[in-house]
């Protein structure tokens, strides 16, 4: 009976953090810097022109997103993963993209894509 006790009480724990991480997520968010400290003059000159204040990611707590680049709008569907503490969208051309979460706060999300990582903070917009 003690066991299983603790094995319920452990469930529940498990469970508990791991809807707080993604309700932690769900939001508006946009991308405010690149924390890449390698990036050459000119990756960081297209950064700053395409991406940094530009890219813009909307996760609702339903499991939907949508997001907006150079004029272009995609929507389509979120997860986030507790093992591997990260965000996995489906719905973008060229297959599900796997974001690593590297801090993730109530304001500021900093996640690794491939070898860019990037620094997301919340917007009201």
């Amino acid at each position: 009976m003690k066991k299983t006790l603790i094995i319920i009480l452990f469930l529940f724990l498990a469970i508990n953090i791991n809807a707080q991480k993604s309700d932690l997520i769900v939001g508006k968010w946009v991308f405010t810097k690149a924390l890449n400290k390698d990036i050459d003059k000119a990756g960081l000159a297209y950064m700053k022109a395409e991406i940094i204040g530009k890219w813009k990611l909307n996760f609702d707590s339903d499991g939907k997103f949508d997001t907006s680049m150079m004029g272009e709008k995609t929507t389509g569907t979120w997860k986030y993963n507790s093992n591997s503490n990260s965000i996995t969208l489906n719905g973008i051309e060229g297959g599900p993209l796997e974001f690593k979460i590297l801090e993730s706060t109530e304001n500021k999300l900093a996640l690794k894509l491939g070898l860019g990582e990037f620094l997301l903070t919340k917007t009201e917009e």
